[in-house]
Parts: structure tokens; C-alpha cells; sequence
């Protein structure tokens, strides 16, 4: 386990993390230190306030619904009414708001979920709704959002018939080019001159001649494709998020408009 950030350290971090953000504009495309850093503060400021709070209601269907009822009030704007964020809104934000089905998400507990909506985070688009959700309904929410990776489309949207609709590829595309960045992929890899040179420039990944099937399964054991390689797997994310991935990646040919 890393060893946590102390409070004094903290202070320093996000003086720094001021200072570098205080000359920036929401209507220029950041630098990639200030993607980098605006991720980051998700995941260090989080701890502070919420390492040792509980959910103090029980998961029951009635506290679920109270729970997406809220969701979809306060929440669904950017984050969509099935947790992906693929809206207009959630993906004009820089980082774009946080798929909740994310297992970037999924890993934070019951009260550092609850710290973020009660609290929001400094340097991302998330307000804080303290002022607007009380405790107990924040609970509640955070009960529903534990619930929307396994929900099916027709339950997380509301359409009627409760068939799953599947994504199109244009939008299992867009879906990828989110978790490209939500994941961190650019901390080790460039694409159209953006990121670290850690890892190939996966700018003409689409034209490697590698298939989806090989993608899926480096991502999921990448030493068994590339011996040697310090990627780490992508064991944690889901069939249809790899595929997403995937397409995003086969889709990069060269062409900038790709990667907006």
C-alpha cells in the first residue's frame, strides 16, 4: 500500500496545484500537466475528510430509489442517466466527468463518495451540493450510484420494454476516448504530441494491423503479448469498456479530429 499523503504535504500539493492552474481558462484546451493534476486531485484530496465516515442507511430497494430519484435530478446532466457521462455537458468539462461505472470510481468507498458529492472537487467541474442535498440523501445516492454498473440500459434511462440497447460503435468510440483519459493512458503514452513517452505513440495505432482480439488480451495481460512490457493490466474493467477502448485505439489513423 502507498504510504498516505500527510496533511502538512497535502497543504504543499495543492498550493503548487493553485498556483499552476490560476492562469488557466475554461474556454483553452489544457496542457497535459493540467490533465494530469486535475485527475489527481480527485484522488488526493479525497482521504482527508472522509477516510473514516459510513454509510449509515442500509441498501434497501426504497433507499436505492430515493437515490436514483435524486441522480436523476441533480446528477444526470453531465453524468448521464446511466452513470457513462456521455453528454454534452460531461464531455465539454476537461477532465470530462467521471463515468461512475468506472472502476475509477467504483473503488473509492461508500464515504469518499459521499465526501465528493458533499463536497466536490477544486480544479474539475464537480460542484459541491452540500447547500442543495442533504446527508441522509446523499447516502441514498451514493447507495445508487453503487447500483449503476449493474444496471441495464432500460433501468438506468428509463426506456420503456427493458431490452438493453446496445452503443453504436460511434459511441463505444467516444466511450473510449473517455476512459483513455479517465484510465491515464496519456501518463505513459503520447497520442497526436499529448502525454508521456513512456509507451509507443499510439497516434496510428489503427494502422498497426493489430486486431481487437489482440488488444483486448494485451490489456488484459499485456507481458503475454509483449514480454517485458511494464503496462500494467486492465483486469478491472469491464468487456464492453476494453471494447470501447479497443475502437477508440483502432480508430486513431492520424488523423487529430479523432482525438478532439
Amino acid at each position: 500500500m502507498p504510504k498516505p499523503i500527510e496533511r502538512p504535504q497535502m497543504v504543499g500539493i495543492l498550493t503548487v496545484l493553485v498556483a499552476v492552474m490560476s492562469a488557466c481558462t475554461a474556454d483553452q484546451k489544457p496542457s497535459d500537466t493540467e490533465r494530469t493534476l486535475a485527475n489527481v486531485a480527485k484522488n488526493i484530496v479525497i482521504p482527508i475528510e472522509a477516510e473514516d465516515l459510513t454509510n449509515p442507511l442500509p441498501a434497501t430497494s426504497k433507499n436505492i430509489g430515493k437515490g436514483k430519484q435524486i441522480y436523476m435530478q441533480s446528477c444526470a446532466l453531465c453524468h448521464g442517466m446511466d452513470g457513462h457521462s456521455q453528454t454534452a455537458l460531461g464531455q465539454a468539462m476537461y477532465p470530462p466527468a467521471m463515468d461512475l461505472t468506472s472502476p475509477h470510481v467504483q473503488h473509492w468507498d461508500d464515504g469518499e463518495l459521499y465526501w465528493i458529492i458533499q463536497n466536490g472537487v477544486r480544479l474539475t467541474g464537480m460542484p459541491s451540493w452540500k447547500g442543495t442535498i442533504s446527508a441522509e440523501d446523499t447516502w441514498r445516492l451514493v447507495h445508487f450510484v453503487r447500483q449503476l454498473p449493474h444496471l441495464a440500459p432500460a433501468e438506468g434511462t428509463g426506456r420503456e420494454g427493458g431490452e438493453a440497447m446496445e452503443k453504436t460503435e460511434a459511441e463505444l468510440i467516444a466511450y473510449g476516448r473517455t476512459l483513455y483519459r479517465q484510465e491515464g493512458c496519456f501518463s505513459c503514452h503520447q497520442l497526436y504530441g499529448e502525454g508521456e513517452k513512456v509507451g509507443p505513440d499510439l497516434s496510428l495505432e489503427g494502422t498497426r494491423g493489430r486486431s481487437a482480439e489482440w488488444l483486448v488480451g494485451h490489456f488484459k495481460d499485456p507481458t503475454a503479448y509483449v514480454p517485458g512490457s511494464i503496462m500494467p493490466p486492465f483486469k478491472n474493467l469491464t468487456d464492453e469498456q476494453l471494447r470501447a477502448l479497443t475502437l477508440f485505439l483502432l480508430n486513431q489513423k492520424g488523423e487529430n479530429k479523432n482525438h478532439e
